[in-house]
């Protein structure tokens, strides 16, 4: 089943080809896809995109500070306490990461339900890591990104 999720997610995610929003496409070229380039472990490469995408946006925003939150796994109750007590205080400096939304069907579906909230602004959909912004001066986008094989 993941496999096939996987290839549909290929067909439909891009590079920077053809990415329309200046930010996001320099948050990829700089930050994300030199990562996803390395051959390095799963868990180092997670560690360095957290880190990696948190100080980009850091240096993007005003305050120059951003308030990362990492959800290992989802599950109804986590959706619970995102839905309730994280999306309602979440500000323009707030970024969820979270790992493996596609590990079942049921984190694939509170993945989705996440993606179309209102209150999410931007979402990123790197497959094994999905990220969750919350600025609400910005119009609402959705990018899912792969590795460029350049």
């Amino acid at each position: 089943m993941r496999l096939f999720q996987k290839i549909f997610f290929l067909l439909q995610a891009q590079t920077s080809h053809g990415l329309h929003s200046p930010s996001v496409f320099n948050l990829y070229s700089e930050v994300i896809n030199p990562i996803l380039q390395k051959r390095i472990s799963k868990k180092i490469k997670t560690d360095e995109l957290i880190q990696g995408i948190s100080q980009y946006y850091a240096q993007e925003i005003d305050s120059g500070e951003v308030f990362p939150l990492v959800i290992p796994r989802l599950s109804p109750e986590i959706y619970q306490q995102i839905d309730q007590d994280l999306l309602p205080k979440a500000q323009f400096n707030s970024i969820l990461f979270i790992l493996n939304p596609y590990e079942t069907t049921l984190s694939q579906d509170i993945w989705d339900t996440l993606v179309d909230d209102p209150r999410v602004i931007h979402s990123i959909d790197l497959f094994d890591m999905g990220i969750l912004r919350f600025n609400p001066l910005a119009s609402k986008q959705h990018f899912m990104l792969k590795k460029s094989y350049t």
